[in-house]
């Protein structure tokens, strides 16, 4: 145990280490689609499934606690915590900006926390992951015909930002009832805080910058329902064939809006509202994954989720300013495919040499955003990720390194195109615990 927490601590040291000097960097702009619904959309999973593509619903592994399928959790054998940091730099061009803004931001990935109550047989996980993201600065120059003290024109600019975003506090079990299938459940609580602002400043020194401030604080209730399916002996002696699938269900958004005028400590708060309600919509994923040997896995995800569906409901006029959905016209159904090939030379040989034990992973993945601009337009996101799992001296905890680049949007019909690459870094620590000590 003072082994687990001594380890723990210097994983936490090194994920914040590397994440806490980035966060001075977020005064650059970032993707002008986080302004829209709850955010970016973040896909929790484990390290692995990560540099994968994302997802891994079916992706069975006594390494890592993969968060997207609850049934996984059945697979536990030892006690395990996974804490890990990324990095992301978002260059966008098109739209009404001149050139290319760019924004470089570190944030901390989450804490996930498993352990088996039955070794593979009844397993129970915890976890603190993001689920959205809102983070842009957006600039639109405009002039005023006439000016309330004379005839001349009058130049203005207004300012548009956003930050914060959604997270979620999930728990629940995995039980397998044989060899073939398993099923798992969770309970997640959503909640969060996103802020827009809006900034309007003036070329003539007589006029004064304005700020207009909406926090909106949101919060909701949520279940996801799992299964996983194993297939041995497939094709060839000892391979495997998996299938995954799991529901997340609908959950209502309740929030509460606070409007504000004014900079930093000098805001005036001008009103509170609530009673307002965004309802999300119910999101599938499914998962296979083709095991043929103990060193090559191949995975191919996709979810779905009918966005475009979505409904928000206010009590009056004045609270529709509360949520940042811009409106439910500017969502679409999205959906994601990926794939991804994991190779590690040795296999479940623990006595080979270093890189032999070192896993390697690809993945690609193709995205249809749940932003749309209109109703006829959909936007898109490739994306390709790379990564490394290295071994350590103790035994159950590895180091992961993935990096990705990917682009989404488009120029057209003056919209903007995204440009993003970075990477994560995630520490898994795993040892046995509740071990029972015999006298010999």
């Amino acid at each position: 145990m003072m082994h687990f927490a001594r380890t723990l601590l210097i994983g936490l040291l090194l994920t914040l280490g590397g994440v806490l000097p980035v966060w001075g960097q977020d005064a650059g702009d970032g993707s002008i689609y986080s302004r829209f619904g709850i955010g970016e959309l973040q896909t929790p999973s484990s390290a692995q499934a990560q540099a994968l593509g994302g997802h891994g619903v079916a992706l069975r592994s006594l390494n890592y606690t993969n968060l997207s399928n609850p049934a996984l959790w059945s697979d536990q054998v030892l006690t395990r915590v996974a804490l890990g940091a990324r990095f992301r730099t978002v260059e966008s061009e098109g739209g009404q900006t001149e050139g290319t803004s760019r924004l470089t931001a570190g944030n901390f990935d989450g804490v996930q926390f498993s352990f088996p109550l039955l070794r593979q047989k009844l397993g129970v996980a915890f976890g603190f992951v993001p689920v959205s993201q809102s983070n842009f600065r957006s600039r639109v120059q405009r002039t005023a015909s006439s000016s309330p003290f004379d005839d001349e024109t009058l130049d203005y600019q207004v300012e548009f930002l956003g930050r914060g975003g959604l997270q979620k506090i999930t728990g629940g079990f995995g039980y397998r009832f044989n060899d073939l299938i398993s099923v798992g459940a969770s309970l997640d609580y959503l909640f969060g805080t996103i802020e827009t602002q809006r900034r309007t400043s003036f070329t003539r020194p007589n006029f004064q910058e304005t700020v207009v401030t909406n926090g909106v604080r949101l919060d909701a209730l949520s279940a996801t329902l799992g299964t996983h399916l194993t297939i041995g002996d497939l094709l060839r002696s000892d391979d495997n064939l998996m299938v995954g699938a799991a529901v997340t269900l609908p959950a209502s958004l309740s929030g509460t809006r606070t409007r504000t005028i004014g900079e930093s400590l000098d805001r005036d708060t001008v009103s509170t509202a609530s009673g307002g309600a965004l309802d999300m919509p119910l999101t599938t994923r499914l998962g296979i994954a083709y095991v043929p040997s103990s060193a090559l896995t191949l995975t191919v995800n996709g979810s779905y989720a009918p966005w475009s569906q979505a409904e928000s409901s206010m009590t009056d006029d004045d609270v529709s300013f509360a949520f940042p959905v811009g409106g439910t016209e500017t969502l679409a159904d999205q959906w994601t495919l990926s794939s991804g090939v994991e190779w590690r030379p040795a296999g479940d040989d623990s006595f080979e040499s270093f890189l032999a034990r070192t896993a390697y992973r690809l993945g690609v993945s193709y995205e249809q955003l749940y932003v749309s601009p209109n109703t006829t337009t959909t936007l898109n996101a490739v994306e390709a990720r790379l990564g490394i799992s290295l071994p350590t001296s103790v035994s159950g905890t590895r180091i992961d390194l993935t990096t990705h680049v990917g682009r989404q949007g488009t120029t057209s019909q003056n919209l903007v195109q995204d440009l993003y690459y970075g990477v994560s870094a995630r520490v898994t620590i795993g040892e046995r615990w509740f071990q029972e000590r015999r006298l010999r």
